[in-house]
């Protein structure tokens, strides 16, 4: 296994990214300026379920073993 350790399937931030990513799409219009976008991002970040996050976290062996299975490439998550 070569890539595991950097594995983007392996890191739960990647997919809090991608959930607050999707949060702060739904804001219409877009962000007017970056102080503007900072504060969306903070918004969506503290509204983030707990749920979610423990998801993550509870993850983490199936994603190991799933990355295990997959000689480190990519898999389902």
């Amino acid at each position: 296994m070569l890539w595991p350790a950097n594995s983007p399937d392996l890191n739960p931030i990647e997919h809090m990214w991608d959930e607050l990513c999707r949060r702060v799409q739904q804001h219409h219009p877009s962000p007017a300026n970056l102080g503007q976008l900072l504060q969306w991002l903070q918004q969506e970040w503290n509204g983030v379920p707990r749920a979610f996050i423990c998801n993550l976290i509870h993850s983490m062996r199936q994603r190991c073993v799933e990355c295990l299975g997959h000689n480190g490439g990519h898999t389902r998550y």
